[in-house]
């Protein structure tokens, strides 16, 4: 199931047929959407005035754990609303044990430095006693510029009006996709047109959208090479263990933007993803980097 879904999800990013999950919730193929763009923004919804452990919430899950996507979205939030008037420059999360969706979750914080231009402070998210997320985040206040330099738009550089449109379970937005010029590649351009005007979310989400993207795209082209294949009982393990995320320019994630997302390296049970975000003029907004887990495990020992 996992694999089919990964698979199927990822070689419609990277050839662009129309892909068979159901906004109806009926249909018994495909992956189904997760939640819904008010099921987002609502676990989005934290204070800063608050003391800990801070207790959030979790969006519906198909595989049942608390989503990565949404921890480093929460994190971001969190403490930009911890450290009022600076923003997250970079945060670098970690993943370290399973968790459940549908247990409370509740949010600890360590300031480690404060001052007037800079913040540092560590944010660890726990599910019964156990962290299931920890990230390390540096904020700043705005300066103004010494030198600029920054890249022109990236190679390759389409429109959105040029990617095919995807009904993506986890994004309940605009999605549009086509495949990256490298191999293990993907372009993925979106919009949000319902966001609040508030640059805050507008980063969590482009973080939340930069999770899910590596493995679906490396599954679905190792799958179309003939590499991907399970023995009789084993199961695959697969998800993001360590995101980075670096904030260079603002972002309105109600206008079309571009997350590209590359794997420049598969082996010995790991996955290497690198990103950008770049907005609809191709200034670069943000870079991420991730560190996956893809193994197999074995057969499940026969129930007693």
């Amino acid at each position: 199931m996992l694999v089919a879904a990964l698979t199927q999800l990822g070689a419609t990013a990277a050839h662009g047929k129309d892909l068979p999950l159901a906004r109806d919730p009926d249909r018994p193929a495909g992956l189904h959407r997760f939640s819904t763009l008010a099921e987002v923004l609502a676990v989005l919804d934290l204070a800063g005035d608050v003391t800990p452990p801070v207790p959030v919430r979790s969006l519906p899950s198909a595989f049942g754990g608390v989503l990565g996507a949404q921890l480093l979205a929460q994190q971001i939030v969190l403490a930009e609303r911890l450290a009022l008037g600076k923003t997250v420059q970079t945060l670098h999360a970690v993943f370290p044990n399973p968790s459940r969706w549908d247990r409370p979750v509740d949010a600890d914080f360590e300031w480690l430095q404060s001052g007037r231009t800079f913040a540092n402070l560590t944010l660890t998210f726990r599910q019964d006693g156990r962290a299931i997320g920890r990230s390390d985040v540096l904020l700043a206040a705005d300066d103004p510029d010494f030198v600029r330099h920054a890249p022109d738009q990236p190679k390759g550089w389409t429109g959105p009006q040029d990617a095919t449109p995807l009904d993506h379970p986890m994004m309940p937005w605009e999605v549009r996709t086509r495949p990256g010029p490298e191999p293990f590649s993907v372009d993925h351009w979106q919009r949000i047109p319902a966001a609040p005007d508030d640059p805050t979310v507008a980063r969590a989400l482009a973080a939340y959208a930069s999770e899910p993207l590596l493995i679906p795209r490396v599954m679905a082209e190792h799958a179309a090479r003939g590499d991907v294949a399970l023995a009789e009982g084993e199961r695959l393990a697969a998800n993001v263990i360590a995101e980075t995320v670096t904030f260079v320019e603002e972002l309105d994630a109600r206008d079309w933007h571009l997350l590209r997302v590359t794997s420049p390296y598969a082996g010995r049970g790991r996955l290497l993803g690198r990103g950008e975000v770049f907005r609809a003029d191709g200034r670069l907004c943000a870079v991420f980097e991730c560190v996956a887990m893809l193994r197999t495990l074995p057969p499940r020992p026969p129930a007693a």
